[in-house]
């Protein structure tokens, strides 16, 4: 396992490629491929499903992980079966996934962040997730909504995460 540091709240969205973010999130003239460093630099996690990471090559999976800071983790859609190409993606990310052994799948807390958030019921299905030790929460916007999320990270300031 890495040296990463852990952490009870993650929040993130599915994706950090959203053309609807360029202007209002990234900046204009921010190069597609400096994205992922932007991303995590206000967000602690980002979601992909099995192919949006399955389907990358190694070289990529390993800018992915030189790209981000130590505390941001990817959350990754876990196939029942994987392949021998899997797990060597999965050892590659696993810097940033929290997985000490890629045989053993992840199965994050994701709490899904809804269209119109109640907050106060949010707030308690976090505190109620991390009454288990060990257990990490993770925030996600299927939505994407930029709002939503700098909200959710402040939501865990005040609660102390």
């Amino acid at each position: 396992m890495t040296n990463s540091p852990s952490y009870p709240c993650y929040v993130g969205a599915r994706g950090w490629e959203h053309e609807d973010w360029l202007g209002s999130f990234y900046p204009q003239d921010l190069p597609a491929d400096w994205r992922l460093t932007y991303y995590n630099n206000f967000f602690t996690c980002c979601y992909l499903d099995y192919p949006a990471w399955a389907q990358q090559t190694e070289a990529t999976l390993k800018q992915w992980v030189v790209d981000t800071l130590p505390r941001f983790r990817f959350v990754l859609e876990i196939p029942a079966s994987l392949d021998e190409s899997d797990h060597a993606r999965l050892a590659i990310l696993a810097p940033r996934t929290g997985l000490a052994d890629t045989t053993v799948a992840l199965r994050a807390s994701c709490l899904w962040l809804p269209d119109v958030p109640d907050w106060r019921l949010l707030s308690a299905q976090i505190q109620q997730r991390l009454q288990t030790p060990g257990t990490s929460c993770y925030l996600v916007s299927s939505a994407h909504s930029v709002a939503d999320l700098q909200q959710a990270m402040v939501l865990l300031e005040i609660l102390g995460y």
